[in-house]
């Protein structure tokens, strides 16, 4: 016995893009963190950059990210506020 289920395409398998390399600890993500923070703003300080990323670790939507794609979004959000207060 057919049905329409039967007679239904399989879709094509999920393909997933891996862009970085997987976080193996909290120190790793921070490292990384801030190593991105302070290559999209120079002006930052390296302590400065390290003191924000485990702030921002502390967040569980961040730490989610990968931490270069967490660093750039940061960046862009202060960039919006940065662009707002001088309007």
């Amino acid at each position: 016995m057919n049905t329409s289920f039967d007679t239904l395409t399989p879709m094509p398998p999920l393909r997933r893009t891996v862009t970085a390399e997987p976080v193996r600890s909290n120190i790793d993500w921070v490292a990384r963190f801030s190593k991105r923070l302070v290559g999209l703003n120079p002006g930052l300080g390296a302590e400065q950059a390290l003191d924000l990323a485990r702030d921002m670790s502390l967040d569980a939507a961040t730490r989610r990210r990968s931490p270069e794609r967490a660093a750039e979004h940061h960046q862009h959000k202060l960039d919006q506020q940065r662009q707002a207060d001088a309007d």
